[in-house]
């Protein structure tokens, strides 16, 4: 399944990518909308998608089934893409782009799950490394293609794109093999006793989501703001895909060392190193003061973000149950999503200061969490580190 898992990062991540740096821009410079605007548009995207990722990744444990999941999550919303373009009015945009996160979030927990089915618990980091690589590669080259496109045709090349994206991940989802043994689960969604459970026998996947949260969070309050903040640093649309290209190779280039690194230093040790790094990123990014230092910036946090992504994903799958994943994996891309809405407190920041003291806002908040998380991970890492699951 690697060669199919790789396929579908790869254009996943292609759209992923580009859509999150160039949709930003879109807003700002296509429809005129302030900072504020801008992440609350996002946020709302964001919470709308996490609210029913619980739901899909329930329902697909329910019906013991995951790639039908995959193939309407991606194809629905690719046709609705090719008419985008046509809507000017950013409340009917807006509608329109939180609508269609009821389909866009049936995928994203049964992916997390379909991967965890297929892998072993000692070599997941490898795994993830590997499909990561080919979704690093799919975004590289999607950032060179949009920035391209939009310089010459302008904007709704980036809505057509994302579309064919989708629409390709979907096609390939059709070769997914369905993990063996998967049977339906006659369970309740987050009934009393699986509510209590989180805060009891589940309390370490608890207590980790919760600190997912708020390390995504500081760091989303930034995220969607760079694409803006090579533009007001001096840089033009190419130059904002440059940024991003580097960016996604590092990430590309150091995901599947991270991942063997990850394996065998240990996922929690790999995960407490990797918020370190992506903490001091913030704070290159803050104090950069033209826009071609930011290569510096997206250098360290490519670093830090590829072996985040791995360890933490690698831990996630360690305190999740195996025959109520789907569920679980659904709960944390809730919450994981939900965090992303921290462009609603940095676009309220930016907007009554500036872009650079939204960023030093982001590093202050990135610092506070990184030193409650590193020792959570120190107190709890054997129970991590000796799960089987």
């Amino acid at each position: 399944m690697l060669g199919v898992f790789s396929a579908i990062s790869f254009v996943v991540e292609m759209r992923k990518g580009v859509f999150g740096v160039f949709f930003s821009l879109y807003l700002k410079e296509e429809i005129a909308a302030s900072f504020t605007q801008v992440g609350i548009i996002w946020t709302l995207i964001f919470v709308v998608s996490a609210i029913f990722q619980t739901f899909w990744g329930w329902t697909s444990d329910r019906a013991g089934q995951r790639k039908l999941f995959l193939i309407v999550g991606e194809g629905i919303p690719g046709i609705v893409f090719l008419f985008i373009p046509r809507i000017t009015d950013i409340y009917t945009l807006s509608l329109v782009l939180i609508v269609l996160q009821v389909c866009w979030s049936m995928a994203a927990p049964v992916w997390k799950a379909l991967i965890a089915e297929h892998s072993m618990p000692t070599e997941r980091g490898t795994l993830i490394g590997k499909i990561t690589t080919f979704g690093g590669i799919g975004t590289i080259i999607g950032y060179y293609i949009v920035g391209d496109l939009i310089s010459q045709y302008g904007y709704a090349y980036l809505f057509y794109f994302c579309s064919l994206c989708m629409l390709g991940a979907s096609l390939i989802a059709l070769y997914v093999d369905e993990p063996e043994g998967l049977q339906p689960v006659r369970s309740k969604l987050l009934s009393v006793e699986q509510v209590r459970a989180l805060y009891t026998v589940r309390r370490h996947f608890s207590m980790f989501t919760f600190f997912i949260f708020l390390t995504t969070f500081a760091s989303a309050m930034i995220e969607r703001f760079i694409s803006i903040y090579v533009r007001e640093l001096g840089g033009s649309i190419q130059e904002v895909s440059f940024v991003f290209i580097l960016a996604d190779g590092i990430i590309t280039l150091s995901m599947i060392p991270m991942g063997k690194l990850s394996d065998r230093i240990g996922r929690v040790r790999m995960l407490q190193i990797s918020v370190v790094v992506r903490t001091v990123a913030v704070l290159i990014f803050a104090v950069s003061p033209v826009w071609w230092y930011l290569f510096l910036a997206v250098a360290v946090e490519g670093i830090g973000w590829s072996g985040y992504y791995v360890s933490s994903f690698a831990v996630l799958s360690s305190l999740t149950p195996k025959e109520m994943r789907g569920t679980y994996m659904g709960i944390h891309s809730m919450i994981f999503t939900i965090s992303q809405g921290g462009s609603s407190v940095g676009g309220p920041i930016a907007d009554r200061f500036d872009l650079k003291n939204l960023f030093y806002s982001s590093f202050a908040v990135c610092a506070l969490v990184a030193c409650g998380f590193i020792g959570w991970l120190k107190s709890n890492h054997e129970t991590i580190n000796e799960s089987d699951n």
